[in-house]
């Protein structure tokens, strides 16, 4: 954008870039939706992930629970050593 100032010159208003004022404030409003989306794009996987990870928790501490209440806590057993042959090597008692 060209203004002319009080002895009739062109003074140029711009950010430093070819295209003058104009093309700098499209940049900068182009540079604010980018960093916005952005920033909810990153909200929005950040809860997805905490989402998924309390489920994978929860699903894990219920299996644990039915794993815990399924099983007894002491399991005692009578067993007998049953051996058809003599092992080859067997040590003969005292």
């Amino acid at each position: 954008m060209n203004q002319r100032n009080t002895y009739t010159r062109h003074v140029e208003i711009g950010f430093g870039r070819p295209g003058g004022f104009w093309a700098g404030v499209v940049a900068v409003l182009t540079a604010i939706v980018v960093i916005v989306l952005a920033v909810l794009f990153s909200a929005l996987f950040l809860g997805l992930f905490v989402a998924l990870g309390i489920g994978v928790a929860i699903r894990a501490w219920l299996l644990g629970r039915q794993a815990r209440r399924g099983q007894p806590d002491v399991i005692e057993a009578d067993y007998t050593v049953v051996e058809t042959e003599d092992a080859p090597g067997r040590r003969k008692g005292p």
